[in-house]
């Protein structure tokens, strides 16, 4: 069964359709804004199990919802929407995208409410501190040593971060949460953790990048060479197939270079420079990671939207800032946010109001924690 989410994406007349929701195996419900410009008759969805191509439609009348059912679990569906009215039919909606029947769950999202957490990591004592950021609660858990790397993910696939560290003196992975095939020996000390879902199956899985080789070894799901010593690791769903690619950044060119899981093509784009720091998520809530870079030096960040292809800025944060974007509020859409380790403060930027907030959660040694 796949999980609530919720996809924002440019219709005829800058309308926005929003997707949430799947009530059964095999099905996905979409929620789209009205176009409200008194002319719509009603909307078409068109979907299919390709990018951009389109093998289904169904026309739903004059409506903002719609459940598509008799899906294939495990495969990726995208999907858009067009309008109609008398004089003939939009164009199409900025394309979204699920894998259908697997688990989903979002960065940092600890508690399961779809909307991330603010968690840190304390290597001093090994200790993990979580505080809801839609309620209210709080909890701590202690699990890794000093010389750990936290490498938090879905590893169980019940839709929770699990607490999950890497040992580099063993090549170990720990998993708090009862998780088939953990602990589990996958790497070595010099080699960088990757973990992300590489064959779909809604789990995280343990994975490296080897530097010395420029390899990624995924277990379970293959890898190969795809990258240099000197590039940052920057694995994300860039296609919307519900499975993560592999990718690096460059900073002495600022081009990124992706091997996607759908074709097994190499992609690359040039998108910053050598100081920026990567950020890649889902900024406009199509399913597909988006291409970005925050800037230290004046504290802006940069976004390609995957829908549109549009770049974006915006001012947020400061130079000693750590970026850590994320869903706080459970829109589908990644919020702007930095951890300020000075005062142990995350700064969140929504992105559907433009509104921000802070939240005092962690010091100046601890280890802000999103990944998936």
């Amino acid at each position: 069964m796949a999980k609530l989410f919720k996809v924002h994406v440019l219709v005829l007349a800058a309308m926005v359709l929003s997707w949430a929701s799947v009530a059964a195996a095999g099905s996905v419900t979409l929620a789209w804004d009205p176009n409200n410009d008194g002319t719509v008759a009603g909307y078409n969805v068109y979907w299919g199990t390709q990018p951009g191509v389109y093998t289904n439609g169904v026309s739903v009348g004059n409506t903002t919802t719609h459940t598509v059912s008799g899906l294939t679990d495990g495969a990726a569906y995208y999907f858009v929407v067009r309008s109609f009215n008398s004089a003939g039919v939009s164009g199409p909606s900025i394309e979204v995208s699920r894998r259908v029947g697997v688990p989903y769950s979002a960065a940092g999202d600890i508690s399961g409410d779809r909307a991330a957490d603010f968690t840190v990591y304390r290597p001093s004592d090994g200790m993990w501190w979580t505080r809801n950021s839609v309620g209210s609660g709080s909890s701590g858990l202690q699990f890794g040593a000093p010389t750990d790397i936290p490498v938090a993910g879905d590893y169980n696939g019940d839709g929770k971060i699990d607490a999950a560290i890497f040992r580099p003196s063993n090549g170990m992975w720990y998993v708090q949460a009862a998780s088939a095939g953990f602990p589990v020996q996958w790497g070595t000390s010099t080699d960088i953790p990757v973990p992300g879902d590489y064959n779909g199956d809604g789990k995280t899985d343990a994975a490296v990048y080897r530097p010395s080789n420029g390899t990624w070894y995924l277990r379970g799901a293959g890898g190969g060479q795809w990258g240099a010593p000197t590039d940052k690791v920057v694995q994300a769903d860039y296609d919307g197939d519900g499975i993560t690619d592999i990718a690096v950044y460059r900073p002495s060119t600022g081009v990124w270079y992706i091997r996607r899981s759908l074709t097994g093509a190499g992609a690359s784009m040039q998108f910053g420079g050598a100081t920026d720091v990567p950020v890649p998520a889902d900024y406009d809530g199509d399913g597909k990671s988006d291409i970005a870079v925050f800037r230290p030096s004046d504290g802006v960040w940069y976004i390609v939207n995957s829908g549109t292809g549009q770049g974006t800025s915006v001012q947020w944060g400061i130079s000693t800032d750590t970026p850590v974007p994320a869903d706080y509020n459970g829109d589908g859409r990644t919020d702007l946010g930095v951890y300020r380790a000075s005062t142990g403060t995350w700064y969140v930027r929504y992105s559907g109001t433009g509104t921000g907030t802070g939240a005092q959660w962690g010091g100046a040694t601890d280890i802000p924690i999103l990944k998936k």
